[in-house]
């Protein structure tokens, strides 16, 4: 069966509209050209009226770093994990702790030994400085009375020299006890200062070693970085980091923005995975280059002021992300 199609009439082809494709590629020509100039002044003026200061997430660290070289043997975290204070580390081993621990244990030793050593001499001395006191004093009269007899013949001269070279003999011991008082009284104070620093040396040692036992020093949040079993370290060498709970941003203010911020403004927190509005905490009277992943290839770079965003505690943001503050522009920051 053949279609009846209705059949044009020539004489009403004038009278119909006909889609114009010129009209829609003018239009769809001025809208790429008014997009491009848009972008055109974004680039050149758009920092100079909307603030977009790019930044990134910090809050307070605390680094763990070796106070002795030897060896990692136990690690008892990973990373992201939150800790509280007192939590066990990192197990440390070191050979060189453990022989000073060691040297200073012995020299403690032999120090109390010397200082037990001059006590008991200086008591000894002591107990027998009244004897050779009351022995000189009777060599002394024995020798007086030898000098009478000797004087009236009694007594040879044989005699009265043994009674001298005793009366010196006595003199010379009282003379040393005395002396070795003297010098013990010296000597037991030094003793027993180096006795007393040798054992606070080794007391801070063995609390610094703690048996090798590294614990975390308040509640935070362990970094990226964490040492491996058997992984060998320096004196000074970074173990880990902590972070802390409250964090900001430290943003970096374009200097061709015109408009001022103040404390308390409302701006925007843009991540890459959320966003999040925070509060102007303070612009800090300091500038600093801006990092590399911040420069712009096609302009010098430059150094610009710090901008201080405290965020909420509930922010879902990670530490040491990149992130852009947003939110005012002319002057106005609409988030607030």
């Amino acid at each position: 069966m053949k279609m009846i199609r209705a059949q044009q009439r020539f004489d009403t082809l004038r009278a119909r509209e006909r889609p114009d494709p010129i009209r829609w590629g003018r239009r769809v020509y001025s809208a790429i050209c008014i997009a491009l100039l848009l972008l055109v002044l974004d680039y050149a003026a758009g920092d100079t009226l909307i603030l977009r200061a790019h930044g990134l997430i910090v809050n307070d660290r605390y680094v763990v770093a070796a106070t002795y070289p030897g060896k990692i043997a136990t690690v008892r975290v990973s990373e992201g994990e939150r800790v509280t204070a007192g939590d066990v580390l990192v197990e440390f081993e070191s050979l060189d702790i453990l022989k000073d621990i060691a040297t200073l244990s012995t020299q403690n030793a032999e120090l109390a030994t010397r200082e037990a050593q001059l006590r008991i001499r200086a008591a000894v001395a002591r107990d027998l400085v009244p004897l050779a006191e009351r022995h000189a004093r009777e060599s002394t009269n024995a020798t007086g009375l030898i000098d009478r007899m000797a004087g009236r013949g009694l007594i040879n001269l044989q005699r009265m020299d043994q009674a001298l070279s005793s009366e010196y003999a006595t003199s010379a011991r009282l003379a040393e006890l005395r002396s070795e008082i003297s010098v013990l009284d010296i000597q037991l104070p030094q003793v027993r200062a180096a006795l007393q620093r040798a054992a606070t040396a080794l007391r801070q040692l063995e609390s610094t070693y703690n048996r090798g036992i590294i614990r975390a020093p308040r509640e935070a949040l362990v970094g990226s970085r964490v040492p491996v079993p058997g992984q060998v370290v320096k004196f000074g060498d970074e173990l880990l980091q902590l972070h802390g709970k409250e964090s900001v941003v430290l943003a970096y203010l374009p200097e061709t923005y015109l408009f001022g911020l103040a404390p308390g403004d409302k701006v925007g927190v843009d991540g890459g995975s959320a966003g999040v509005t925070g509060t102007v905490d303070a612009i800090l009277p300091v500038t600093d280059a801006l990092p590399p992943e911040f420069q712009n290839m096609f302009r010098p770079r430059d150094r610009s002021r710090l901008l201080r965003v405290r965020l909420p505690n509930d922010h879902k943001l990670a530490v040491s992300e990149k992130v852009t503050v947003r939110g005012c522009a002319l002057g106005w920051c609409w988030r607030s």
